[in-house]
């Protein structure tokens, strides 16, 4: 009974817009990127397939509009230390993480980037908009403090840790958690850099 009377609320109502983008990154991830359509958004969040097409022209540019709506930008910490930054940093990650099935949408992005030029088009151009990366801030900082030998490839090394933990997640279907920051705090990155680091 409720249905008919949200389909009356319109989508610039910025809760019903949240809802609606948390319904097309729900439905991405559960059927994946070929079997996703603006009609099962439709049933999922209570409105009109046409109420959809009138504010997003295709199904990337819903999902890409999801993405960015449910971004959540990270401060780079300053504890004074390469491994306290890293580690303060990916626990802030785990914990702005948006809940639902993390592994879907990833596997749907990575499906729907190689079959449809416009998504991966519309990833490339709009999801790097608008913010820094919080891990070249902080090897930055760690440069100028003179943590890191010479001749390190600093872009390579702001990837590696999130690189693990997709890994992980894609793989072994196996989530970022505090166990697993340590784990690459301190059992890859201190020896990496001939540190050790032991903190909590």
């Amino acid at each position: 009974m409720s249905s008919p009377s949200r389909r009356r609320v319109p989508l610039d109502t910025p809760e019903r817009l949240a809802e609606v983008l948390t319904a097309a990154l729900d439905v991405v991830a559960e059927v994946g990127y070929e079997r996703f359509n603006m009609d099962l958004v439709a049933q999922k969040a209570h409105v009109s397939k046409g109420s959809l097409y009138q504010r997003w022209p295709s199904k990337a540019h819903l999902i890409v509009a999801a993405l960015n709506a449910n971004r959540v930008e990270v401060v780079a910490p300053d504890t004074g230390s390469y491994l306290g930054d890293v580690r303060e940093l990916c626990k802030r990650w785990l914990r702005a993480e948006v809940p639902g099935d993390r592994r879907g949408l990833l596997l749907a992005l990575l499906e729907g980037s190689r079959r449809d030029l416009e998504l991966s088009r519309l990833m490339t151009e709009q999801m790097g908009q608008g913010g820094t990366n919080p891990m070249a801030e902080v090897l930055a900082a760690a440069d100028a403090r003179g943590e890191l030998p010479p001749g390190l490839d600093l872009e390579l090394m702001a990837e590696l840790p999130l690189a693990v933990a997709i890994s992980g997640l894609l793989f072994r279907d196996a989530p970022l958690t505090e166990q697993l920051i340590d784990r690459i705090v301190d059992g890859l990155l201190a020896p990496l850099l001939g540190q050790r680091d032991h903190s909590r």
